[in-house]
């Protein structure tokens, strides 16, 4: 036995030249792994066994792979290899520092060229966390060093590198088993690998290494697994309107102040509050699909409660309608006193106590979609907004092409690139005549003819306003650019030091939020000239003015600290916002208690048009409406007006002093689960494409 043992592996140090690649690269990945759990997460939060097992894999992986060949194409791969393993981790820590989730390569890869947009923020991150970057670099050099020195990488026989194999494939099948074995959460390991959920919960529970092999695998099935059949979480629907309601959500509780001429009379007023649907037959519309995805969407819609129509629906029926969705901006802006038009506007309109803006996955783009589509984005795997264009008619119920319909104007503006994040092409679907720099807008240029940045939103305003007001009724979109990132003066940001005098005053410790509110200032001022144009040609009566955030100022929290006065560290209180829905008809605000966010802000506006659409098929709802209002976020922390989950800190906070029963908590997490796997499904399987054929509109419009 002990000669078989000498001849297969030698004496130790051939032992080591002989496996050297297993080793070091099971080292490395294991060191990378905990490190950036720790950095990230916790070392005791339960997720380190699998992680643990996942990095073992990779490492045998790596070491199979730099065996096959001559000596020095093995050393080439295992550079290659240590060079990834580096890149994938240092890219995953830096673009969390940033954008406050985690990189999903097949989600973004089609959009690197932005990444250099970001660079000045990149580079001043890496700067703040250099000690960490260099933690995760350091280990690349002392791998290819060893390499290239005393480690051996010889072609080894086919049949060490077939136990080496069988080794791996044997470790990987006995974790998968066991994940499946102890199978007990919605968002176990088990299910984040079989389910692509989230690119955030994977990177958190299966670790970076293997959150990147998921993620290739959900990029090469593509279509082809759009089309399956779809497991929903809880088996069917769950009524959420007696797990999360308190008497607070109801419509008595909503303070409506606002005067109606029926009151004026001595007739009772019949508010009609049947459902918010279309007279759909689902078994026709699976019929045009052809697909078991699309089936098992409509079994699901088909069991949903629709919202009701309530004494709003069609309060703005005929209205012009001016939606800007605000680069950066966080409600708690307004506490600085800095704007007055925007304050105005969020004061004397619907006055949403409870809303939040969620950080939706794709940055200002993801922003967009849960404002412009009503629906969350899928957290990874691909961008949502391109996936829905790519759908054809997958834009049904957008505001844009709803209002086409009924013979509206339909504009979209931006003081950026019209390219950029294929907005030429999504917003298009979203059915706007897209207007944009380099496609009907000049680049604005500094003193010495380069292009600023950012650029300047009053701009944008004077330069369109009253050409595309002419034709009634219009519908205009205004994505803002002045509010974006980096938030410094001088050439860090153009917006910032153009009004650097009008917040030089103000009580903040940090420049960087005096920079902040600078930025934002320049949508302060287009707010300014739009309302004057609005009076001056006669529109304000008739017009209604919608305005949220894409996202809080992701790279600066302690900026969204400092304008709150409070220290939030992972509390979602952190993504309070403002949500402005005004017209001057309005003759007293309206308030509203019910907590609501930006994928809820579509099937209002619907319901305020007074126009056919199917409260169903919508993933937010109806602010107004008599439902239970639901905070969705990313990572699966929800906010009921019962109790809401923090998941980042696993805790759960009844917000009327009653326990939160076992049961209750996990039904709603089976509910907002389906709500996500619904929201994707719809995305993935062009599922509204289908409705529309049924209906029988043209899929131009």
């Amino acid at each position: 036995m002990i000669k078989f043992f000498k001849a297969m592996f030698g004496d130790v140090r051939e032992y080591f030249r002989k496996w050297s690649g297993w080793i070091l690269f099971t080292v490395l990945i294991l060191y990378y792994e905990l490190l950036f759990h720790g950095m990230n997460f916790s070392l005791d939060d339960g997720n380190i066994a699998a992680i643990i097992a996942f990095a073992v894999v990779a490492g045998g992986v790596f070491g199979v792979l730099t065996g096959f060949f001559p000596p020095v194409i093995n050393k080439i791969l295992a550079t290659l290899f240590t060079l990834f393993t580096g890149v994938i981790f240092i890219a995953q820590y830096v673009y969390h520092s940033v954008f406050n989730n985690y990189l999903s390569v097949m989600g973004t890869i089609k959009f690197g060229n932005q990444a250099v947009d970001n660079a000045d923020t990149v580079i001043s991150n890496i700067k703040a966390q250099i000690v960490d970057v260099i933690l995760l670099a350091v280990p690349v050099l002392i791998m290819i060093v060893c390499i290239w020195t005393f480690m051996a990488f010889d072609r080894r026989r086919w049949w060490v590198n077939l136990i080496g194999a069988a080794g791996t494939a044997l470790v990987y099948a006995t974790t998968l088993f066991l994940m499946w074995a102890v199978d007990s959460d919605v968002y176990s390991p088990y299910n984040l690998y079989k389910e692509y959920t989230s690119v955030d919960l994977s990177v958190e529970k299966l670790g970076v290494m293997e959150s990147f092999v998921v993620d290739v695998r959900e990029g090469i099935a593509g279509k082809s697994s759009a089309q399956s059949r779809i497991n929903f979480a809880s088996g069917g629907e769950v009524d959420i309107d007696s797990l999360a309601s308190t008497e607070s959500t109801t419509m008595q509780e909503i303070t409506t102040e606002t005067v109606d001429v029926a009151e004026a009379t001595t007739e009772e007023v019949v508010i009609d509050i049947s459902p918010n649907v279309l007279d759909l037959d689902f078994d026709a519309i699976n019929d045009l699909a052809g697909n078991d995805a699309v089936s098992s969407l409509s079994e699901y819609f088909a069991n949903i409660p629709p919202t009701n129509k309530n004494e709003y629906t069609g309060m703005f029926e005929g209205y012009n309608v001016i939606w800007i969705t605000a680069e950066g901006f966080s409600g708690y802006a307004l506490d600085s006193g800095l704007f007055p038009t925007l304050s105005k506007l969020a004061d004397e309109g619907f006055v949403f106590e409870n809303y939040y803006q969620p950080l939706w996955y794709g940055s200002t783009l993801g922003g967009e979609y849960a404002n412009l589509m009503g629906s969350p984005t899928k957290n990874g795997s691909y961008l949502s907004m391109c996936r829905a264009a790519d759908n054809e008619n997958g834009m049904l119920f957008s505001m844009a092409n709803t209002l086409k319909r009924l013979g509206y104007s339909c504009y979209g503006f931006h003081d950026n690139d019209y390219t950029y994040y294929d907005r030429n092409i999504t917003h298009t679907a979203l059915g706007y005549e897209w207007i944009a720099s380099g496609n009907g807008l000049e680049y604005q240029t500094d003193e010495n003819g380069q292009d600023m940045w950012p650029q300047s939103d009053l701009v944008m305003m004077e330069e369109t306003f009253d050409k595309y007001t002419e034709t009634q009724p219009f519908h205009l979109y205004y994505l803002t650019v002045s509010g974006h990132v980096p938030y410094g003066y001088g050439a860090a940001n153009a917006m910032a030091e153009k009004n650097k005098a009008v917040v030089s005053n103000l009580n903040y410790v940090l420049d960087t939020t005096k920079a902040y509110l600078a930025s934002q200032y320049e949508m302060e001022k287009m707010l300014e000239y739009m309302m004057k144009r609005l009076e001056k040609k006669g529109l304000l009566d008739n017009t209604v003015i919608v305005l949220a955030g894409d996202h809080v100022p992701y790279d600066n929290m302690d900026v969204v600290d400092e304008l709150a006065g409070e220290n939030f560290g992972n509390s979602l209180e952190a993504y309070r916002s403002r949500l402005v829905i005004w017209s001057a008809s309005m003759e007293k605000p309206v308030r509203v208690d019910k907590v609501c966010s930006s994928i809820d802000i579509l099937p209002t506006m619907l319901n305020f048009m007074g126009v056919d659409y199917d409260s169903r098929l919508i993933i937010g709802r109806d602010i107004l409406s008599d439902s239970t209002g639901l905070v969705l976020f990313p990572d699966r922390s929800f906010i009921t007006d019962a109790f809401e989950y923090n998941a980042v800190t696993d805790t759960l906070t009844s917000h009327t002093g009653a326990e939160v029963s076992d049961d209750s908590f996990i039904a709603m997490q089976l509910y907002v689960a389906d709500k996500f796997t619904a929201a994707d499904n719809i995305t993935e399987s062009g599922y509204y494409t289908y409705v529309a054929r049924y209906l029988g509109i043209d899929e131009d419009n």
